[in-house]
């Protein structure tokens, strides 16, 4: 035999040879049927195939189309083995009960041709275990052997105690050796992890003093940065309202005996650079209620940057003359008094109130006054 006889010989072997080397152990599990919700026979069927791949079998995916009976036939199980090239086929039915449920599985065994089937009871809280002992037993050459009878009936004490030690010290013994992983990866990494836990220290500590540096730096911008009062302009126009108490001493020009008295008045203020929140304030108020007159005033008014927020604080105060023009016609002082609040919300333009307004006034008998004002002013 030449050399291109015998190459071509091997590659006819291997050709023929190559559908039994693929199929060499792989199994083809079927989708689980039963007369319960899909997710459940999901999770039944999840959980054997782990319990499959963890004894070292390869899931080889069944046919899409593959279609079978209950039970199925040698012919079904064989055809579908041939179309997955899978060496064996399982596939099962369950009956749902109350914390358990019966597993009708069937296995095929293609080199064989050798189709086994076993009903097991199979309890929800020891579902692994109970599958992989049928799974070891089913799905192997050998077959179930002498294991169906083990698997159908009640599982002898002495069996289930070998059993329950033998699986408590394979716990044991991952228990062991993932402890002993933890110690050595400890011990690798102690020293990393303590230079790592100072550089770390160190870094926030440089950067929480840097967080504080930053942050003074930029309260102290923001404080030498806020407006001063009179900022946006030397001239001040205002218009007010406001509503007062009379508390009378005498009767007055009216000859009423006191009650509310209402304002409306408009006000023009000229601050002085150099003087930061001091304004001359003068103005013309009409008046009604307890009496009807026309006043006029002079005065003067500070007021002070407290916050970084545009909001001022100060007093305010003024004295002028009262025309009235109710019952015996008069004239009169008038002075007033007041803690002022304003809050300049954009550029120009200020609002501000009266509160308390403490005045007097001398038509008639004179009354004492105490009330509040509001107004809206712009700057320019």
């Amino acid at each position: 035999m030449n050399a291109r006889s015998l190459c071509a010989s091997i590659l006819a072997f291997t050709v023929l040879a190559a559908p039994g080397l693929v199929a060499a152990d792989s199994v083809a599990l079927l989708p689980i049927s039963g007369n319960t919700d899909q997710d459940r026979l999901e999770a039944i069927e999840a959980t054997m195939s782990e319990v499959l791949r963890a004894q070292g079998h390869r899931l080889a995916p069944p046919p899409a189309s593959s279609q079978i009976s209950h039970p199925p036939t040698s012919a079904q199980m064989d055809a579908i083995a041939a179309s997955a090239r899978a060496t064996y086929v399982v596939t099962g039915e369950i009956e749902p009960m109350r914390g358990q449920y019966r597993l009708h599985v069937t296995v095929y065994y293609r080199p064989a041709g050798r189709t086994e089937e076993l009903l097991v009871t199979v309890l929800e809280a020891e579902e692994r275990e109970r599958l992989t002992d049928v799974l070891r037993s089913m799905v192997r050459a050998d077959g179930l052997g002498e294991d169906a009878v083990r698997l159908t009936g009640e599982e002898d004490p002495d069996e289930r105690a070998r059993r329950e030690a033998e699986e408590e010290a394979r716990r044991a013994e991952e228990a062991r050796l993932a402890a002993e992983a933890e110690e050595r990866a400890r011990q690798e990494s102690e020293e990393a992890a303590r230079r790592a836990a100072e550089e770390e220290e160190a870094r926030l500590r440089a950067a929480e003093e840097e967080a504080a540096a930053e942050a003074a730096r930029q309260q102290r911008e923001a404080w030498d940065a806020r407006v001063p009062y009179g900022g946006d302009g030397d001239w001040m126009l205002q218009l007010g309202l406001g509503g007062r108490y009379l508390g009378t001493l005498g009767q007055l020009p009216s000859g009423g005996g006191g009650g509310g008295l209402f304002d409306v008045a408009l006000r023009v203020g000229r601050s002085f650079e150099g003087i930061d929140g001091f304004e001359v304030r003068g103005g013309v108020d009409f008046a009604t209620g307890g009496y009807t007159g026309l006043g006029l005033h002079v005065g003067a008014a500070w007021l002070g940057s407290f916050v970084v927020e545009p909001i001022f604080i100060g007093l305010g105060g003024d004295v002028g003359v009262v025309f009235t023009f109710t019952g015996a016609r008069d004239v009169g002082f008038a002075a007033q008094v007041s803690a002022l609040v304003a809050w300049r919300p954009t550029e120009h333009f200020y609002l501000e109130a009266s509160l308390p307004e403490l005045g007097y006034v001398s038509p008639g008998a004179g009354a004492l006054t105490i009330g509040a004002s509001v107004r809206a002013g712009y700057r320019f």
